[in-house]
């Protein structure tokens, strides 16, 4: 019985997302994105932190530790709904730039890909206020694509709430951060294209 749960499933040729959480409380989100961009030009745009974690719905100011983001660094994260403000914390727990060593294989010949994950903590404790890390992954495509994973993984704690309507909460914001981030990278994809145009045209 642990296993079932309520899946929120979509796809397109250009784009998976997937919205999970399981009768344990277990919730795993998955989207990936496949984007007419450079890889090296997403990173432009991905690392930015506080722009990026900002696409999630509720993340109205965050405060990173030292001012720059790196491994290991703390973050005090302001979410704001309607009149209501809550403070809460977390930590960059993996943070890989892009580069040659994003390019270089592990042990079982996968591609190491570059981006970030960090914790989304209640200020109550790691098992109050949902508590979640999300992640970011780049990976390189051919002729100038790249592919972007988003993860949210985490644990349902509010138990007086049916699952299905958690999970349709949940694909609400999911959705709007993945949508956020592709608008994000699409500009960034057009503005590219009109640079090189502007170029050619120059030459």
């Amino acid at each position: 019985m642990g296993r079932i749960g309520f899946d929120h499933r979509s796809s397109s040729s250009n784009q998976h997302f997937l919205v999970r959480i399981r009768r344990s409380g277990r919730v795993d989100c998955r989207a990936e994105l496949q984007l007419p961009l450079p890889a090296s030009a997403a990173w432009g745009q991905l690392r930015d932190f506080r722009r990026s974690a900002s696409h999630d719905y509720f993340h109205a100011d965050i405060h990173i530790e030292g001012g720059t983001p790196r491994l290991g660094a703390g973050l005090v994260l302001e979410h704001r709904f309607g009149p209501f403000r809550v403070r809460r914390v977390g930590r960059i727990l993996r943070w890989r730039e892009w580069g040659d060593d994003s390019q270089s294989a592990t042990g079982n010949g996968r591609c190491r890909p570059a981006g970030y994950s960090f914790s989304d903590l209640s200020t109550a404790g790691a098992r109050a206020g949902f508590p979640h890390v999300l992640s970011y992954y780049l990976q390189g495509g051919p002729r100038d694509t790249c592919r972007v994973i988003i993860t949210v993984r985490g644990r349902w704690t509010a138990r007086r709430s049916p699952h299905w309507l958690a999970r349709l909460w949940l694909a609400w914001v999911f959705h709007h951060v993945v949508t956020s981030v592709r608008n994000n990278l699409l500009m960034a994809a057009v503005s590219a294209s009109m640079r090189r145009s502007g170029k050619a045209h120059s030459g």
